[in-house]
């Protein structure tokens, strides 16, 4: 990994940690092994987009258990101010349901049994873009964003609980900022990645 001083990449006001410019030999999650530790707790999204949510409740529901497809189940009820999430303004959290197939007894309410997120199942089934519906903090999973700063997180309790995404991989080590690029773009734009890959490349990392 770069040196612990290795200062912060800037790019469209949010802080990149440099440690994402390290080559790792390690692989992105596989779906088939995902036991869904990140969509335990929920999500926090902002209140735009749970009503956005809402208002395709009809293309979502069919992609849902039959005791989940109430949309009035779908979100917590609350809106709190949350500026640092990308959207601004207020966000509301998912419903947390109990779920006895899930390794910590409940998850998120779009979890479904196969271990896919129904909004993103909607997302595919309709020909949009797979992360349409999705929660901004879902899709851009395993890279954290707070306090508008991208990070890779491994040592949450959720990782130490066995829920990391990030598995080693032989062969050769790629630059964590190239596989994770669609989370990059989704988070910094088109623009704002390529930006990135020329900062890391000035760094001389890749």
């Amino acid at each position: 990994m770069l040196p612990a001083t290795e200062p912060d990449l800037i790019v469209n006001g949010v802080r990149v940690d440099a440690d994402l410019l390290a080559a790792r030999p390690v692989r992105r999650c596989s779906l088939a092994e995902c036991q869904s530790y990140c969509c335990t707790g929920g999500v926090y999204v902002s209140v735009e987009h749970a009503a956005d949510v809402l208002a395709h409740q009809h293309l979502i529901q069919p992609h849902l258990p039959e005791a989940r497809r109430d949309p009035a189940l779908w979100f917590d009820g609350t809106a709190e101010p949350d500026d640092d999430h990308p959207a601004g303004g207020l966000v509301t959290g998912t419903a947390v349901l109990p779920d006895a197939t899930h390794p910590v007894g409940e998850s998120c309410v779009f979890l479904r049994p196969d271990r896919l997120c129904a909004l993103q199942a909607t997302g595919l089934a309709e020909g949009l873009h797979p992360w349409r519906f999705k929660p901004f903090y879902c899709a851009l999973h395993p890279l954290v964003y707070i306090e508008k700063r991208i990070v890779l997180s491994e040592e949450s309790e959720m990782y130490l609980e066995g829920g990391s995404c990030n598995r080693p991989a032989p062969g050769q080590a790629v630059p964590l900022y190239e596989l994770f690029d669609a989370e990059l773009i989704l988070a910094l734009g088109e623009a704002g990645y390529a930006e990135l890959k020329s900062l890391a490349r000035a760094r001389r990392v890749d």
